[in-house]
C-alpha cells in the first residue's frame, strides 16, 4: 500500500471517529481531513495527467521499491480518494443538495472498489484489466468498499439503507434478489474464467453455457420468489376486502345514526342544495324535489344581519369550517335554531368544490334558554324589590319604635302617680316588646346584608376560631366552658361571615348547656370529595328528632324566650353563609345527650 493510500485510510478513520462524538469543536478538523483528502486525490490524478508542476507521491517518504511512477496512487485510488472526502463533507452539511451529492459519491466508490475486488476475486490477469484498475490493491478495494457502503448504511436518507432496514415488499424483493444478483454471476464466471485459461473450454462454448445456466436458474429462482409474493398478496386483498366490507358496513351504520340526529345538506359551489336526508326534510317542511337545486338563502329566517352571511361565506370560501348558531325559517314559515357547521371540501387542485351542512336542531334548548333569561329577569327585579322593602322595613320601622319606646320609659319615669300596678306592668310589657321588635328588625337588616360587598380570602381557621374564642371569652369564663380545636385547615373563604358561623355555633353550644355540666365543646374538620366537612360537637341538652329541620328556618324558637333569650336567627344565619360557600349544614342529635352541627365549605380553585 502507497504512503499516500494509507494517509487517506488513517484520516478516514479519525474522521469516522470524530462523527461518533458528534461536538461543534471537532466539526473544523472534520473539514480540514476531508479537504485533505480530496487535496491528495486531486493532485494525484493531474500527476497522472502531467498537469503538475510538482510531485507529491515521495513528500512524505520515498518510495525506493517501485520503478514506475514510485510512491503514487492508482487513478482508482485517487478518485476514490475523492469521493470518500466529498461524501464525509456531504454527510455534515445542512443543504439537501450537498447531502445528496455525498450520497452519491459513497455510492460510486462502493461501484468502483466492487469491481475493484471481482476482479480479483475472478483471476482476471492484470494485462487484461484498464489502466484505471491495474495497480488498485485488493486490500485497498476492500477498504474503499467498507467505508462507502458503511457510510450509506448509516445514512436513513441513502436507499440502500432503506433497502437494507425497510420493511416495504420492495425492499424484502430487492433483498431476496441480491444474493442472486451478486453471487451467482461472481460464482459462474471464475469458473467460466478458470476453464477458459486452462483451455477446458473455448470462450464462445463458455459464454453460451453461462447464458444457458444463468437465465433458467434465474427464472426459477424468480418464480419461487413470486409464487411466496403472489401468496402474500393474495392474503392481503382477502384482508383487504374484508376489511372494505367491514368499512361499509360501519359506515353505513355510522350514516344511518347520523341521519337521525343530524340534519344533513350538500351544496354546489354556488351554494344550490344538491342532496338533503329525511330529518333536514322534517324539520324544514320541504320535500326533496322541493329543496334541491335551491340555494341555502331559502332558509333565511330575517333574523340575522347581512353581515352574518357575509362572514359565513368569508370563512368558508378561505377553506376553513365555520361553526356557529343560527336560526333558519321552513316551509311553514316555522322558525328553528340550529348549531350548524358548513365544511368547504377541495379537489386534489386545492380548490373548492362542495359545501356540507352539519347541523343539529335546538329550537327546544334555545327556547327554554330564552324562557330561563325572561324568567331570571324577572326574578332578579323581584330579589331587587324584596332587598329594598326588606332594607326599608327593618330600617324605617326602627323609628316608630323608638319613639314608642322613648314614650313609655318617660311615662314611666315622670307619670308614675298615674299609674297603678298593672299600668306599670304594661309599661314594661311594652318596652320589653319594642325592644324585641327592634332587634328582631336589626338581625332581618344583618340577615339580608350578610352575602353583600364580601371579598374572598385564605383564612386560617385555626386563628379566626381562636379569634371567636377572645370575643367569647366573658360566655366562656361564665359557664366554665371548654373549647378543644387543633389542625384546623387555611382556606379561601369571606372572613367575616366565617367568623360569625363559628360564634353562633359556639354560642349556641354554651347557652343550651345541662344544669350543673360545664360545657364541651369540640371543633375538627376533615377533607372529602373536594370540600371542608367541619364537626362542632357539644354535650349541652340536645336536639329532638323532630325539629331537625326547623331549626334553621328563620325566627324558628323551639324554647321559651323566658328561658333562653334569642331572636331565632343564629341559624338561620348559620345557614345562609354556608350556602355562600356553596355547602350544606346539618345537625345529629339525641334529646337531652347533646349535638353535633355539620357543615361542608366547598375548595374553591385557590386552594
Amino acid at each position: 500500500m502507497k504512503f499516500n493510500t494509507a494517509l487517506i485510510f488513517l484520516f478516514s478513520g479519525i474522521i469516522l471517529f470524530l462523527s461518533k462524538k458528534n461536538k461543534s469543536e471537532f466539526k473544523s478538523l472534520y473539514k480540514a481531513l476531508s479537504y485533505t483528502m480530496i487535496f491528495i486525490g486531486a493532485f494525484t490524478i493531474a500527476e497522472h495527467l502531467g498537469l503538475s508542476f510538482f510531485s507529491i507521491d515521495n513528500i512524505f517518504i520515498p518510495d525506493k521499491l517501485t520503478t514506475t511512477n514510485p510512491g503514487r496512487m492508482s487513478p482508482a485510488t485517487a478518485i476514490c480518494s475523492i469521493l470518500i472526502g466529498v461524501g464525509f463533507l456531504g454527510r455534515i452539511s445542512s443543504n439537501k443538495a450537498i447531502n445528496k451529492i455525498g450520497l452519491y459519491s459513497f455510492k460510486f466508490t462502493a461501484i468502483l472498489s466492487l469491481v475493484a475486488i471481482i476482479s480479483y476475486l475472478l483471476l482476471i490477469p492484470l494485462s487484461s484489466k484498464t489502466v484505471f484498475f491495474k495497480s488498485m490493491a485488493i486490500h485497498t478495494s476492500g477498504l474503499f468498499l467498507l467505508i462507502s457502503t458503511l457510510q450509506l448504511f448509516n445514512n436513513p436518507n441513502s436507499s440502500f439503507h432503506q433497502i437494507l432496514i425497510g420493511d416495504y415488499e420492495g425492499s424484502k424483493l430487492t433483498r431476496k434478489i441480491l444474493p442472486v444478483i451478486i453471487l451467482f454471476p461472481i460464482f459462474y464466471s471464475f469458473i467460466l474464467i478458470f476453464g477458459i485459461n486452462q483451455e477446458f473450454i473455448s470462450v464462445d462454448f463458455g459464454l453460451v453455457a453461462y447464458a444457458a445456466i444463468f437465465i433458467p436458474l434465474s427464472i426459477i429462482y424468480v418464480s419461487y420468489i413470486a409464487i411466496g409474493l403472489n401468496k402474500s398478496e393474495k392474503e392481503r386483498r382477502k384482508l383487504g376486502q374484508e376489511l372494505e366490507d367491514s368499512n361499509r358496513y360501519y359506515l353505513k351504520r355510522f350514516k344511518q345514526g347520523v341521519d337521525q340526529v343530524s340534519l344533513i345538506g350538500t351544496l354546489d359551489i354556488n351554494r344550490n342544495f344538491t342532496y338533503v336526508n329525511e330529518l333536514f326534510c322534517e324539520v324544514f317542511k320541504y320535500g326533496k324535489d322541493e329543496i334541491l337545486n335551491q340555494n341555502i338563502s331559502i332558509l333565511r329566517s330575517g333574523h340575522h344581519e347581512e353581515k352574518f352571511y357575509t362572514d359565513i361565506w368569508k370563512k368558508v370560501d378561505s377553506g376553513e369550517i365555520w361553526v356557529d348558531e343560527m336560526k333558519n325559517k321552513g316551509k311553514d314559515g316555522s322558525f328553528h335554531w340550529t348549531l350548524t357547521a358548513i365544511i368547504p371540501f377541495k379537489n386534489d387542485k386545492g380548490e373548492i368544490f362542495e359545501f356540507m351542512s352539519l347541523s343539529q336542531n335546538i329550537t327546544e334548548r334555545k327556547t327554554a334558554e330564552e324562557s330561563k333569561s325572561d324568567y331570571f329577569k324577572k326574578l332578579e327585579y323581584k330579589n331587587k324589590e324584596l332587598e329594598q322593602f326588606a332594607y326599608v322595613a327593618s330600617h324605617d320601622l326602627q323609628e316608630p319604635l323608638r319613639t314608642v319606646n322613648n314614650f313609655t320609659e318617660l311615662l314611666a319615669k315622670r307619670r308614675t302617680e298615674y299609674f297603678d300596678e298593672l299600668g306599670l306592668k304594661s309599661l314594661q310589657y311594652i318596652q320589653d316588646a319594642t325592644s324585641r321588635m327592634s332587634e328582631l328588625i336589626k338581625n332581618l337588616l344583618d340577615y339580608n346584608r350578610l352575602d353583600k360587598d364580601n371579598i374572598l380570602t385564605q383564612i386560617d381557621c385555626n386563628q379566626l376560631v381562636k379569634d371567636v374564642e377572645k370575643d367569647l371569652s366573658m360566655n366562656i369564663d361564665d359557664a366554665e366552658a371548654t373549647l378543644i380545636y387543633n389542625n384546623l385547615p387555611t382556606l379561601f373563604g369571606y372572613e367575616t361571615p366565617l367568623r360569625l358561623l363559628f360564634q353562633n355555633l359556639i354560642n349556641n353550644a354554651i347557652k343550651f348547656r345541662k344544669k350543673d355540666i360545664k360545657p364541651l365543646i369540640e371543633i375538627n374538620a376533615t377533607l372529602k370529595a373536594g370540600e371542608w366537612l367541619f364537626s362542632i360537637r357539644d354535650n349541652g341538652i340536645g336536639i329532638s328528632p323532630k325539629y331537625k329541620d326547623k331549626i334553621f328556618v328563620i325566627f324558628q324558637r323551639l324554647h321559651n324566650k323566658n328561658k333562653y333569650k334569642g331572636s331565632g336567627i343564629g341559624l338561620a344565619h348559620c345557614r345562609k353563609i354556608v350556602d355562600l360557600h356553596q355547602g350544606q349544614i346539618w345537625v345529629d342529635s339525641i334529646d337531652d345527650e347533646g349535638s353535633t352541627f355539620y357543615f361542608t365549605i366547598k375548595i374553591k380553585e385557590h386552594d
